[in-house]
């Protein structure tokens, strides 16, 4: 009989133990994000830093990168919602908000229009790339507007006309082109001016020469989208601001994480990173996105014909994520 009493005061003292002892916590499950690219460039290296170094993750999010090769095809994705946050030319995203696309800007990405004009060995002089094939993302986008500028400034009056345009998407394209010899001109970003510069091509001219207070690229959101998913969104760029600032803090970190992303020679991703945390401070470490630059590059896009007037920087960009972020 004691036994029986035994084993029950055990079985009650066991059934109020497992009462008052919480349940395991469940691992939280992070928010998926994705976020569209061109394709990969020094552009987007605080992005990368934020996935390698895990900060995403400490903001409760996974971000996955999703390559759209064009900036058409990366501003479409973002309006339908087949990504929800995407990084473009700053340029051609005013153009599409214009041109009443659901989008706005929430952040600056890469602050300094970087885009280089790079030519086989043979072509040594601006008078020697007169007439030849040169390949630009379009004919009415940012890289067109710097081949322009620079031609002008070094004696073609010609500008964008004194060329034979070829139009390939994005750096990548552009770069492969270039080094097949089926042009004779490109249009580079970092760090495939740099990559090409190596094989012993000729840069004759860079976009910061003509070119100041340019904001390159822009964070961009489907407004609708953003507005409803505002948390995710103000962690998101809480997570890049602390990508961006280890990127400053931590160069061997950075190289790894640009080789990684691109698979590109480490002594390449050093002079990168060299020119874009040294030289240039590229990527502002509080996010800020100055209305006077959005107001010049709307500015160029009027002049240049992609829009028929420019828009105000209060129309295409909202900087209350960012606020919430830097807090």
């Amino acid at each position: 009989m004691k036994n029986v009493i035994a084993q029950g005061a055990l079985a009650l003292g066991a059934a109020l133990l497992t009462a008052l002892t919480p349940a395991p916590v469940q691992a939280q499950s992070l928010t998926e994000v994705t976020f569209g690219v061109l394709s990969p460039t020094a552009a987007e290296w605080p992005v990368y830093l934020a996935n390698t170094q895990g900060f995403f993750k400490e903001e409760g999010l996974t971000v996955t990168i999703v390559q759209g090769n064009t900036p058409t095809n990366v501003l479409s994705e973002v309006a339908t919602g087949a990504v929800n946050l995407a990084d473009n030319g700053t340029d051609t995203e005013i153009a599409a908000i214009a041109h009443g696309l659901p989008l706005k800007l929430i952040a600056p990405m890469f602050g300094v229009n970087p885009y280089s004009v790079v030519t086989l060995p043979t072509i040594k002089t601006w008078s020697d790339l007169n007439g030849k094939s040169v390949m630009t993302g379009t004919k009415q986008d940012v890289t067109a507007m710097v081949l322009d500028s620079l031609a002008k400034a070094h004696g073609l009056k010609g500008g964008l006309g004194d060329f034979s345009i070829v139009i390939g998407g994005n750096s990548t394209a552009r770069y492969a082109g270039l080094v097949s010899g089926n042009v004779q001109g490109a249009l580079l970003s970092q760090p495939y001016d740099l990559l090409a510069e190596s094989k012993g091509m000729t840069i004759l001219g860079t976009a910061s020469e003509v070119m100041k207070d340019w904001v390159f690229t822009s964070i961009i959101a489907n407004d609708d989208w953003a507005s409803k998913n505002r948390p995710t969104v103000v962690k998101f760029l809480r997570a890049l601001r602390k990508g961006v600032l280890y990127g400053y803090m931590h160069k061997a970190d950075a190289v790894a994480a640009l080789v990684a992303q691109i698979q590109i020679d480490p002594a390449i991703a050093a002079k990168a990173w060299d020119l874009d945390f040294g030289k240039w401070h590229a990527f502002d470490r509080n996010l800020t996105l100055a209305p006077a630059s959005l107001a010049l590059i709307g500015k160029y896009l009027q002049t240049f014909g992609t829009l028929s007037s420019a828009p105000r920087p209060a129309d295409v960009y909202d900087g209350s994520y960012v606020a919430e972020a830097v807090r």
